[in-house]
């Protein structure tokens, strides 16, 4: 009974569990990794899907590529070989702000062509902000484009991203041929250079220009609280305020001083003198803080941590992203010393809370920056939970290993060329490029397994359940003829604009993998109705569910960039939706060009 009951009701129960993660997607109740595989679970448990054909998406060949392209990705970028890249393009925006910003899209385009979009946004940010600081424009002047130019990048080959692999992966579902590594770069290049063009001539009168007091600012100073100790024997001991080493040399201002259980406060009388085992609060620079701890006369405090020596730990600035679970927990030294061994040496608020406040009993706010001190692998795991995002590396040592960095370019380079070139599958060819990593000990195996952004593979194992409970059932085909009936069933061009409009919206409100997977299949059978190629509404349902540029939502390098490019919801929508309606234009003219219907 009840399987002729599924049996009959198979493409509404379907369109039922699909809509219920659609709301679970736009609502964020869950995780989205989360909600795909509550999406997957239902399928299984209704009897739309056998439990093989549910957890079919974790052995997809599109999974397993993904998986192999984070840890390829991490190789490079362990290596050093991106950093001079890094350092070329501060230099040169010191000259003209167009100058860096023109670089800056170039080199995100290109790099995310090959590497994953959001590890280059990743990587740059931090040299972005830094060119702010130095030539004293806002980070939001740089911060959006860097974030567009990596998703335009990202289109131009099937590596570039991993709504192109699980695309290409879906294809080979329905029997056709998968799409070649650089089979869609000709067309894609085109549209890459028009948003390029567009956001050099025209996103500059439309992105913000005034400077965060949260956050990071524009500002050419970036000032933090602190608080140090003089030690015993510090010359400090007997001098005035004036005549301390921490105002002459290191340049801090003095905002309070606790003596044993006395405090004063500026202003400070004249002939107020410091005293050994004095705690000063101070506001400091970011590299005068960091001389300074390097003084063995002054003791930064505090000094919560389990590691004793010092030397084993890094210094490094970081932002607090959009989400954080920080803000909802606050910074607590129990919580940093017992889950991720650190130590805020630092924290950058308004020069009022400053001054005003105890900065360490403050909540946390999106955006602040800290310094802190704590080793690698605790500033991974911050990172990969989304607690911190890392701006800088003080204490990184050696920036290239030549011979890693060779090893780790011939690798990556030798996965593309042998897909490209057909003697491999790319599964194939990026599976032996970790193997190879790991057996050179370019990377290690524990590098290797935390570099997979285990969040997307899970997602992109439970959003392929949409696509095949829509094929199974019916379902793809039936909105496919509703689609022909509104064009007409006439012109191609018109079924294709009106895909990569649905596609493109959608993808503003949903995860991109989750919208290629649910219109993938519907733009395919759309093809085989109209009796036209698949080829080029395939590649219009790629590119559109990866050109998202209209919220902070629609990508996540655009919400990465959020909080520090200090953005408001609209000026995603002034900047992005004119961006957006350039590329769909573009798109169904250009790609019928290469793809013929």
């Amino acid at each position: 009974m009840a399987e002729s009951f599924i049996a009959e009701y198979s493409i509404l129960i379907s369109f039922g569990i699909i809509l219920l993660g659609v709301f679970l997607f736009v609502r964020e109740v869950f995780s989205v990794d989360t909600t795909a595989i509550i999406i997957m679970a239902l399928f299984i448990i209704s009897g739309i899907l056998e439990p093989e054909e549910g957890f079919k998406g974790f052995i997809n060949n599109a999974t397993v590529t993904v998986a192999c392209m984070f840890v390829l990705s991490y190789g490079l970028f362990k290596s050093g070989i991106l950093n001079p890249l890094v350092q070329l393009l501060i230099k040169v925006s010191r000259y003209h702000y167009l100058y860096g910003l023109v670089i800056v899209m170039v080199l995100a385009a290109f790099l995310s062509a090959f590497i994953n979009d959001t590890a280059v946004v990743a990587l740059l940010m931090p040299a972005v902000i830094m060119m702010s600081e130095r030539t004293g424009m806002s980070p939001g002047l740089y911060l959006m484009p860097l974030s567009f130019a990596a998703l335009l990048g990202g289109v131009n080959t099937l590596v570039g991203t991993s709504t192109n692999i699980l695309v290409s992966g879906i294809v080979t579902e329905y029997g056709l041929e998968p799409l070649g590594m650089f089979e869609f770069s000709a067309a894609a290049i085109w549209i890459t250079v028009i948003g390029i063009a567009y956001m050099v001539f025209a996103a500059i009168f439309l992105l913000p220009k005034q400077s965060s007091n949260n956050g990071t600012a524009g500002n050419k100073k970036l000032n933090y609280v602190a608080r140090i100790k003089i030690l015993r024997n510090n010359p400090d001991a007997g001098l005035s305020l004036k005549k301390s080493a921490v105002e002459k040399q290191y340049k801090a201002e003095i905002i309070r001083v606790n003596r044993f259980d006395q405090v004063f406060k500026a202003p400070f009388e004249k002939d107020f003198v410091l005293q050994e085992g004095d705690e000063l609060k101070i506001i400091i620079t970011s590299d005068n803080l960091l001389h300074i701890r390097k003084d063995p006369l002054y003791k930064l405090l505090p000094e919560f941590s389990r590691i004793e020596d010092n030397t084993l730990e890094k210094t490094y600035k970081v932002v607090v992203p959009l989400g954080s679970p920080l803000v909802k927990a606050g910074i607590s030294y129990y919580r940093f010393q017992n889950l991720f061994d650190t130590r805020i040496l630092a924290w950058r608020k308004t020069k009022e809370v400053l001054e005003t406040s105890n900065i360490f009993n403050d909540p946390v706010k999106e955006g602040e920056i800290m310094i802190i001190s704590t080793d690698e692998a605790n500033m991974f795991r911050m990172a990969n939970e989304d607690q911190m995002m890392q701006l800088k590396e003080y204490d990184s040592g050696p920036k290239i290993d030549i011979f890693k960095a060779v090893l780790a370019v011939l690798i990556m380079s030798g996965v593309i060329l042998t897909a490209a070139l057909g003697f491999t599958k790319i599964v194939i060819s990026a599976m032996i490029g970790c193997l190879l990593l790991i057996a050179l000990r370019v990377i290690k195996p524990e590098e290797a397994y935390n570099a997979v952004e285990w969040k997307v593979i899970f997602l992109l194992a439970g959003v392929l359940s949409m696509g095949a409970a829509l094929q199974k059932t019916g379902g793809a085909e039936l909105i496919a003829q509703w689609l022909q009936s509104i064009t007409g069933g006439q012109s191609p061009y018109v079924a294709l604009g009106l895909v990569f409009f649905v596609t493109f919206m959608t993808t503003n409100f949903l995860s991109n993998n989750a919208t290629a997977a649910l219109i993938a299949p519907i733009a395919i059978n759309l093809a085989q109705l109209m009796q036209v190629s698949e080829r080029p509404f395939i590649i219009g349902v790629m590119f559109a569910a990866s050109l998202s540029f209209m919220t902070p939502m629609g990508y996540q390098t655009n919400t990465m960039i959020y909080t520090p490019g200090n953005y408001k919801f609209i000026d995603y929508i002034k900047v992005g939706t004119p961006l957006n309606l350039f590329v769909w234009v573009a798109a169904v003219i250009i790609i019928p060009i290469y793809f013929p219907f």
